[in-house]
């Protein structure tokens, strides 16, 4: 019975490729204590067992066409670029001369100590690419390597077939993957106190510079707990203080820092646009922190109990800052404007990475601010700071595929330069595409139209899962072989987890004896230039701190891109 099973995944591939996919997925919510594996190496572990069971019971094997391992790492390239972009370009421009070269650093010295570790204990083809792969657990760059092999860019030396050199990456990327994230995250986690520095105190004083203690802006919810926030309330007040009337609604912010969401006068709703003066007896519809609002009675007038007056056509949006007005402003800069009247800042992306809302945070061109608050007061918001971009869940297909065929076909260029064909590489072209089209998105929102974030995450996740299901399945019985010299598999390990393991901490001396960095800025430099998300986690949940989210975007975005070249070349130059 389990013959025959097995016998129906492989002639119909299709249920096998999802069985993975679904089977891998659900064992990447397994924990074991803090451990877990993600998505990508569960499902390529997954794919693996099954695609060797067959093998061993029913000596068939898995031949997933490359049509579809193409497809599918397309578009999770072209997706990896899409996020990436923002946070690539500004780090390049703007961000800081040292996180760009501490991400270089990182990833060229692990390119040097793989592929120099592989040559030196004359490792067998494949298993550097594999190596860097799992050391920087980012599986595209196994991708790559693979399809360096499967396009024919690396030709095997004699004696040696593709589908041995593909297993090899694969034994290279699984050998190195759990060793290097275990070992990623206890680095980070320690780093600190080896050094000297009390992980909480230290990130509290690093808050400082930032312009305050950490805690969020009046009237906002914090980016990473918004339950820290202290609720907002609205409360309607019967205007009968003189002091008010015939002045404009303004004025009571202006001297209460309280906003007027709605004026209502006769039963009828009164327009904010224009600012219009009050008058005695006007319903004010007041919003702000609780605390500020107990005493309004005795300085605007009796509160009221009118329920369609405190009822709000609430708005919210993501504005995208354009306009040169508030580029350099801190939050509370923007908090105490006028544009910000009426809303609440939910919450503040740099390049897609969200930010702690600290009151000296500053605002850059390209920031987007998550907004929420009265209809008017969101477009008044909109009209000072740039562009509003709506949640929305359609996405604009046209875009995204001809984004994704302008790459793939500039990467089928190659120059000849000393009988070697020089050129960018599908992979290489197709993430540099997915980056054009986002930089210009963030320069212009309207651009290319929609593309949601879920969407993109989607593509993402199914095109690299579905990539190494395939790999997977086609593999495992070369994977076998590749896996039966013990010689080789201690090599591999320590060579692999060298490579993973030392550059970051070469990374972070360099950082912090040479470029006299902040230490926890330093840590969040260090785990995204590692690419590692779950050492990001861990460095925050150990400083109690989100400060080290300003050092990690640019060294992570800069990473995904270079350990794919890098990836990329180790396969080339493997003997």
């Amino acid at each position: 019975m389990i013959g025959s099973f097995f016998q129906l995944l492989v002639k119909e591939q299709f249920v096998a490729l999802f069985l993975c996919l679904g089977i891998g997925h659900l064992l990447a919510r397994v924990k074991i204590g803090n451990f877990a594996l993600n998505t990508t190496a569960a499902t390529l572990l997954v794919a693996l067992i099954l695609s060797g069971l067959v093998s061993e019971t029913t000596g068939l094997n898995f031949t997933i066409p490359d049509m579809v391992q193409t497809t599918s790492l397309t578009l999770f390239l072209y997706a990896v670029g899409l996020r990436v972009g923002p946070q690539f370009i500004a780090g390049l421009r703007q961000e800081g001369f040292h996180l760009v070269v501490l991400a270089l650093i990182t990833a060229t010295l692990n390119f040097i100590l793989v592929l120099g570790g592989s040559k030196l204990f004359n490792l067998a083809p494949g298993f550097a690419p594999g190596m860097i792969s799992g050391g920087y657990n980012i599986t595209a760059a196994m991708g790559v390597a693979t399809q360096a092999v499967n396009n024919g860019t690396y030709h095997p030396p004699p004696g040696i077939t593709a589908a041995q050199v593909t297993a090899n990456i694969a034994a290279g990327y699984s050998l190195t993957y759990i060793f290097s994230l275990l070992g990623i995250v206890f680095l980070m986690t320690n780093l600190l106190q080896w050094f000297g520095f009390d992980p909480v105190k230290t990130a509290k004083e690093s808050a400082k510079k930032f312009g305050g203690s950490g805690k969020p802006l009046p009237g906002t919810s914090a980016a990473f707990n918004v339950a820290l926030t202290t609720p907002a309330a609205v409360r309607v007040f019967q205007l009968t203080n003189k002091k008010f009337i015939g002045q404009p609604a303004l004025a009571v912010l202006e001297q209460l820092d309280t906003p007027v969401l709605r004026v209502t006068r006769n039963d009828l709703v009164i327009d904010l646009k224009q600012n219009p003066v009050l008058e005695t007896g006007d319903l004010l519809t007041i919003g702000g922190m609780r605390e500020k609002l107990i005493g309004e009675n005795e300085t605007i007038g009796p509160e009221v109990a009118d329920e369609d007056a405190r009822r709000l056509d609430l708005d919210q949006a993501e504005i995208v800052i354009t306009k040169p007005a508030f580029a350099g402003k801190t939050l509370e800069d923007f908090h105490h404007s006028l544009p910000a009247y009426g809303i609440r800042v939910r919450a503040l992306f740099r390049s897609t990475v969200e930010l702690p809302l600290l009151p000296g945070t500053k605002l850059q061109k390209h920031d987007v601010l998550r907004v929420i608050g009265p209809a008017e007061s969101v477009r008044r918001a909109t009209e000072a700071l740039g562009q509003a971009v709506r949640p929305t869940d359609a996405t604009q297909i046209v875009t995204l595929s001809l984004g994704a065929v302008v790459g793939y076909l500039i990467g089928l260029i190659a120059v000849p330069i000393a009988g070697i064909p020089i050129g960018l590489g599908t992979p290489a072209a197709v993430i540099i595409a997915g980056i054009t089209v986002a930089t210009v998105r963030a320069m212009n929102p309207k651009f290319g139209g929609p593309v949601p974030e879920a969407t993109r995450s989607f593509l993402e996740n199914i095109g690299l899962d579905s990539f190494v299901a395939g790999l997977g399945l086609n593999v495992a019985p070369a994977l076998i072989g590749a896996l039966s010299n013990g010689r080789s598999v201690l090599l591999v390990v320590v060579v692999g987890m060298v490579g993973a393991m030392a550059p970051p901490f070469i990374t972070w001396l360099i950082g912090l004896y040479i470029f006299r960095m902040d230490p926890i800025l330093l840590a969040g430099a260090v785990a995204g230039a590692r690419s590692s998300t779950t050492a990001m986690k861990a460095l925050q949940d150990e400083t109690r701190s989100s400060v080290p989210a300003f050092g990690y975007p640019v060294p992570y975005a800069l990473s995904a891109v270079v350990v794919l070249i890098y990836g990329y070349l180790a396969m080339v130059l493997s003997g």
